[in-house]
């Protein structure tokens, strides 16, 4: 898995602006990078803190957590009240592999005289489609960013070796169109978020964010005000991805929410 890491955010900033006027900064100018809540939070250093203690307690890779805080990669943190933790795992929202099924087990030994007694399989194991549950609590309906078959849905662990998922990883042919799931506004579109790939976010009303990875090229350009059922990119395999697929994401601030909370049944 690839470590979360944000390129293009000076790494001066981050040490030395106050909280409040670099959130600012990353929420209310013009975004060069998505907004750090969404990313991540803020850890507040302890006596006897070091960077490698620090990435163990979230997850996240030591060498990625000095960079992005211009700390040393081993030993105490000195001289700092806060540094920032990427995304909680340090993972980006979907590492782009499919969900992984249990093998179907070999047919048993059977001895000559029980070989005519018919012995049936075990079952394998297969997530089930989770049901929608839009128009809820006063929750939108999102159509579908694209037409594809959903090969991991929010919260699966890939076959238990990978952290759940915070969103829904949809295969899809290369090229296939990727459409804005409701108006919107480009929050952010580019490839310097490590391990999304092509990267798209779009803000919808009350602080819903839309997040679309992996693209192979994204149209839509950061400010955009787009419509729902608007082409925006199209699918590919960039980034993590293992295979051509969109991932796509619900979020509230910097909570990742099942999608199926806002998209519209497909029934």
């Amino acid at each position: 898995m690839v470590a979360l890491a944000l390129h293009d955010i000076n790494a001066a900033m981050v040490k030395w602006l106050p909280i409040p006027v670099l959130l600012f900064v990353a929420t209310a100018c013009a975004p060069t990078v998505p907004p750090l809540s969404l990313l991540g939070k803020w850890h507040t250093v302890k006596a006897g803190d070091t960077t490698e203690r620090v990435a163990d307690q979230y997850g996240v890779d030591a060498e990625t957590l000095a960079e992005l805080n211009q700390i040393p990669e081993s030993g105490e943190i000195k001289g700092r009240e806060q540094i920032f933790i990427p995304l909680a795992s340090g993972k980006p929202p979907g590492d782009g592999k499919p969900q992984k099924t249990a093998p179907r087990p070999a047919p048993p030994k059977t001895t000559a005289s029980a070989r005519s007694a018919s012995v049936a399989p075990a079952p394998v194991a297969v997530a089930s489609r989770p049901k929608s549950r839009c128009g809820k609590d006063g929750r939108p309906c999102f159509m579908w960013p694209l037409k594809g078959e959903v090969i991991r849905w929010f919260g699966d662990a890939g076959g238990g070796t990978e952290s759940a998922s915070d969103g829904i990883d949809i295969r899809a042919a290369r090229g296939t169109a990727v459409v804005a799931t409701d108006d919107g506004e480009v929050l952010y579109s580019g490839d310097a978020i490590k391990g999304y790939g092509n990267l798209l976010l779009l803000r919808h009303e009350n602080n819903v964010i839309s997040v679309y990875a992996h693209n192979e090229r994204n149209l839509a350009r950061e400010g955009d005000k787009v419509k729902r059922g608007e082409k925006i990119a199209e699918v590919g395999d960039s980034g993590a991805a293992a295979e051509t697929l969109l991932h796509f994401e619900v979020r509230v601030g910097e909570q990742p929410l099942d999608p199926m909370l806002y998209l519209e049944s497909k029934e």
